[in-house]
């Protein structure tokens, strides 16, 4: 009894076992059973390693799958043709941007269809040319790239202020004189319109000395 009692817990837990399994994989939608779907193709210069089965995502919510993943040519160029399965219930309006993507921390690979505005929806083998990827490493050789570039600019500015900084250094009571002078002017001309406020008839009459300074002229 406890031999046949042993077998029986072992096969029990094989049972299980296998119906997690079965579980798990029907679950994370790897594998659509008796689902209706259409396909549309993206043609791409390079893929940055996606795979086949590797998710497809409508605007962030996943609606299928990559299910080939192919090599074409088409005169002089190379292309990299996807098989895009999509479920019937997912409808891509008109001029979509199809792109590869990056998820998690792992770096897994899924196609993202953004499609937000169209009046018709796209039919079915409709082929579409997906967005360049931006590989990380092209990202990183581009930032060095600028940061040496505002490494330079910055030192230019300082050079700039350098001079700037002797320039006035060297003409400091030439500049100190302007700006003397500026303060007087600016006080005169307040004194001026304080005046004109309290007296606005000196505008349209002449003094006396001008009336005198004209009839010398004369």
């Amino acid at each position: 009894m406890r031999k046949h009692g042993n077998e029986f817990k072992v096969g029990l837990f094989f049972v299980l076992c296998i119906v997690g399994l079965v579980y798990l994989t029907f679950s994370t939608g790897k594998v659509n059973v008796k689902k209706e779907g259409y396909r549309i193709y993206a043609l791409f210069d390079e893929v940055a390693g996606l795979n086949k089965k590797a998710p497809v995502a409508l605007n962030g919510l996943e609606v299928g799958k990559v299910e080939d993943i192919r090599v074409v040519y088409d005169g002089d160029t190379t292309k990299i043709k996807l098989t895009l399965w999509l479920a019937k219930e997912a409808k891509v309006r008109e001029n979509p941007v199809i792109s590869i993507k990056t998820m998690g921390l792992m770096g897994e690979k899924y196609i993202q269809i953004a499609s937000h505005e169209g009046k018709e929806f796209v039919a079915e083998g409709s082929v579409f040319d997906g967005k360049p990827y931006m590989d990380l490493d092209v990202v990183m050789e581009q930032a060095q790239s600028l940061t040496k570039d505002i490494g330079g600019l910055t030192e230019e500015v300082k050079k700039i202020a350098v001079n700037v900084n002797d320039t006035v250094s060297e003409n400091k009571e030439s500049v100190n004189r302007i700006m003397e002078s500026i303060e007087i002017t600016t006080r005169n001309f307040e004194d001026f319109s304080a005046d004109i406020k309290m007296h606005p008839w000196k505008i349209l009459f002449k003094t006396k000395e001008e009336q005198i300074r004209e009839r010398k002229v004369r």
